[in-house]
């Protein structure tokens, strides 16, 4: 695999589409990130920032085990925001997998700051 190829690997076999668009590379990045550690292939992530949500976020499988819409509120600080898309990114891991226990959001809970500060530091 050439060196582009291999550095993009997880761009080209995913597809991430974040609106409304805008400069999205920052968090692209992140799930990106988020997918190469969990080797996660041929997923379709929709992701939906909203101003306003009666939570900071959520996340649905929406056919079989490759699509996934997943919406963040965007009016929080940057470090939750982080953390709260690698909460709901943990649900989309444990549908790919089909893996969880119970509602699958005490792992979530558990993991989105260890996550998000893992992502900052690499």
């Amino acid at each position: 695999m050439s060196k582009i190829k291999e550095k993009n690997h997880f761009r080209l076999v995913n597809t991430i589409t974040i609106w409304p668009m805008r400069n999205n590379d920052n968090i692209v990045d992140i799930v990106e990130w988020f997918l190469e550690k969990n080797n996660i292939e041929g997923v379709t992530l929709d992701i939906e920032l909203k101003e306003t949500m009666s939570c900071w976020g959520d996340s649905e499988q929406v056919t079989g085990d490759t699509h996934y819409n997943i919406r963040i509120c965007t009016n929080q600080s940057l470090r939750d925001f982080v953390a709260t898309l690698m909460h709901e990114l943990v649900h989309v891991h444990q549908w790919v997998e089909s893996k969880w226990d119970g509602d699958g959001e005490k792992e979530a809970a558990i993991r989105q700051y260890e996550l998000a500060d893992e992502y900052w530091n690499s």
